[in-house]
C-alpha cells in the first residue's frame, strides 16, 4: 500500500527544498506496512494537480510543520501573528484534502495537517490561543533536548462513545501537544474528538467520510506516556488496507 505524505517548502541556503521531518517517516516505519510517497509541494508560479497522485495512493498523511495555514484561507486578515507561512503547502494540502475526502481516502492529519483539515472544512484558527483567558500554554517548551521539546504537554479528555474513547477504551490521555494556533470556528461536517483540560479542540473527525481523522498532538514522536500512537497508526492502517481492498 502507498501512503502519501504532503512535503513542505522551505528556504535551503540560495535554493529550497521539500521536506518531511524524519520523525513522520520513522513513526510510519514503526507502526505501519506500508510504503511512504512525498508529495512535493509546488514550486515557485508552478501548478499542483492532486488528482493523478490520489489515484495511486490508498492513504494521505497531513503532517505537521512549523509553518502555519495563510489566514486568508479563512476570511481573515494576514498578521505578524499568523506567521511564517508555506503558500506552496497550503495549495497541494487543500487540494489534496478536498479531493481525498471526495475520493473516501483515508486521512491522517497531523498538527499543521489538523489545522488545514478544519480550515478546509470551512472553520478557522486563533493564531495565539495561549493569549486568551483561561487556556494553557501550548507552545513548544524551548530546549536542545528532543524528548523535552516532545515530551508530555497535558491530557486530552476523549468524546463519549467517539472515535477515540472506543478505540482506546479510556476516557483520557496524556499527550505531546505542541502549537500556538488552535481551531477556533469548527468546520463543517467535523465532530470533536478530543479536548484538552482547557477546552481547546485536539481531535476532529470527519463525520461524512469513512476514515478522515485529524489530530493535534504529534503521536509520530513517542516520548513519555503514549497509549495512542500504536493503536492510532494501526488503525489507519486497517482504513487503507480496506480502501485498497475495495
Amino acid at each position: 500500500m502507498l501512503l502519501g505524505i504532503i512535503c513542505n517548502r522551505k528556504k535551503h541556503l540560495v535554493d529550497e527544498l521539500q521536506s518531511v521531518t524524519h520523525m513522520y517517516l520513522e513513526g510510519v516505519a514503526e507502526y505501519m506496512n506500508v510504503q511512504p510517497v512525498l508529495i512535493p509541494s509546488p514550486m515557485v508560479n508552478g501548478t499542483f494537480d492532486a488528482a493523478p497522485i490520489l489515484e495511486r495512493v490508498d492513504g494521505i498523511l497531513l503532517p505537521g510543520s512549523t509553518s502555519n495555514v495563510h489566514p486568508s484561507r479563512y476570511g481573515m486578515e494576514e498578521t505578524e501573528a499568523h506567521e511564517p507561512f508555506d503558500l506552496a503547502r497550503d495549495e497541494a494540502a487543500f487540494q489534496t484534502i478536498e479531493q481525498a475526502i471526495t475520493r473516501d481516502i483515508p486521512v491522517l492529519a497531523i498538527c499543521r495537517g489538523f489545522q488545514e483539515l478544519n480550515v478546509a472544512c470551512g472553520g478557522s484558527l486563533n493564531p495565539t490561543v495561549h493569549e486568551v483567558d483561561g487556556r494553557l500554554d501550548h507552545r513548544m517548551p524551548e530546549s536542545e533536548e528532543k524528548d523535552v521539546k516532545f515530551g508530555i504537554q497535558h491530557r486530552v479528555d476523549f468524546s463519549k462513545d467517539g472515535y477515540f474513547h472506543n478505540l482506546l477504551n479510556v476516557e483520557s490521555a496524556q499527550v505531546n501537544s505542541l502549537h500556538w494556533q488552535a481551531v477556533d470556528r469548527l468546520g463543517n461536517n467535523l465532530s470533536v474528538e478530543a479536548t484538552a483540560e482547557d477546552g481547546t479542540i485536539e481531535g476532529i473527525r470527519h463525520t461524512g467520510a469513512t476514515y478522515c481523522v485529524g489530530v493535534q498532538w504529534h503521536p509520530e514522536y513517542q516520548a513519555g506516556e503514549n497509549i495512542i500512537s500504536a493503536s492510532l497508526f494501526a488503525d489507519f492502517e486497517r482504513a487503507m488496507k480496506a480502501y485498497a481492498n475495495e
